[in-house]
């Protein structure tokens, strides 16, 4: 099993640094572009910046002159806040339940507001190589 996990390993790092290779020779060859494309690049890079600048503008003179976006705002805030709150004592209370009926795999159907909502959890099992996570 081991020599088998080793020639595993030894084939992904010899595929990633083919892979590491290809993707350098594609972007030599993608970064040769002619004078015009560059230059229109270039503009395009110059209308963007123009276009933050003048939309960052806008929602300052908003800022100063709406008091509804103001409190807006705030509403916004306030309710992301009470959505990660709830979200954290969510993640607690089934985390809690999990533990009492001793099970990490919890599937079950619960309604809210006359709506079904599924609630699942799954222990996952994740495979790092040098601190990277290996992807499947």
């Amino acid at each position: 099993m081991a020599d088998n996990l080793h020639e595993q390993l030894k084939i992904i790092l010899e595929k990633q640094e083919e892979l590491k290779e290809l993707k350098r020779l594609m972007k030599d060859i993608e970064d040769d572009v002619p004078m015009e494309l560059e230059d229109l690049l270039e503009s395009l890079k110059d209308l963007k910046k123009q276009a933050k600048d003048r939309k960052d503008e806008h929602i300052k003179q908003i800022m100063t002159d709406n008091n509804d976006y103001n409190e807006y705002r705030e509403k916004v805030q306030a309710a992301k806040e009470a959505i990660a709150e709830a979200k954290l004592k969510l993640f607690t209370e089934v985390m809690n339940e999990s533990r009492e009926k001793g099970d990490v795999d919890l599937d079950q159907t619960v309604t809210v507001s006359g709506m079904p909502l599924r609630l699942q959890t799954q222990k996952e099992m994740t495979v790092y190589l040098n601190g990277k996570l290996l992807k499947a």
